[in-house]
C-alpha cells in the first residue's frame, strides 16, 4: 500500500497510519462533526446509487427514478476537506485561495488519520 506518495512528520506515524488502512474497520456514526450537515447528494431507492448535483434534482442521474432522498450528514473528515472552499472564498478564485490551498501539511488527531481515504 505505501508506494511513498505519503510522507507522515514525524516518520513515525506512517507505521500506525497503514496499519489501520490494512486493517480498517466501520466508522462510528458518534463520530459526526454535527448532524444535519448539508451535502449536495441524493440517495435513490431504486438503484441505491448516488446523486450529486449543485440544484435539487428531481430525477436520478443513474436510472431516472423520481425516488430520490437527501443526505443530511456529513462525517468530521467530510466536513474538514469542505473547511478550505467555506473560509477561503470559493468558488471565486481568491488570494487565500490561490495561497492557501491546497496545502502541504496536516495537523489532525491521530484517531481521525485514515477516515478521510475511505470511499
Amino acid at each position: 500500500m505505501n508506494e511513498g506518495r505519503i510522507q507522515f512528520v514525524p516518520d513515525h506515524w506512517d507505521k500506525t497510519f497503514f496499519n489501520w488502512m490494512e486493517n480498517i474497520r466501520d466508522w462510528c456514526i458518534s463520530r459526526q462533526l454535527w448532524w444535519g450537515h448539508r451535502i449536495p447528494a441524493w440517495h435513490c431507492a431504486n438503484c441505491k446509487k448516488i446523486t450529486v448535483a449543485r440544484e435539487a434534482p428531481t430525477v436520478c442521474q443513474h436510472c431516472q427514478s423520481t425516488e430520490l432522498t437527501k443526505i443530511q450528514m456529513s462525517s468530521t473528515p467530510g466536513s474538514a476537506r469542505a473547511l478550505p472552499f467555506s473560509t477561503l472564498g470559493w468558488p471565486a478564485d481568491t488570494d487565500d485561495l490561490r495561497a492557501y490551498y491546497p496545502t502541504s501539511l496536516m495537523i489532525t488527531g491521530f484517531d481521525i488519520l485514515s477516515s478521510g481515504w475511505r470511499a
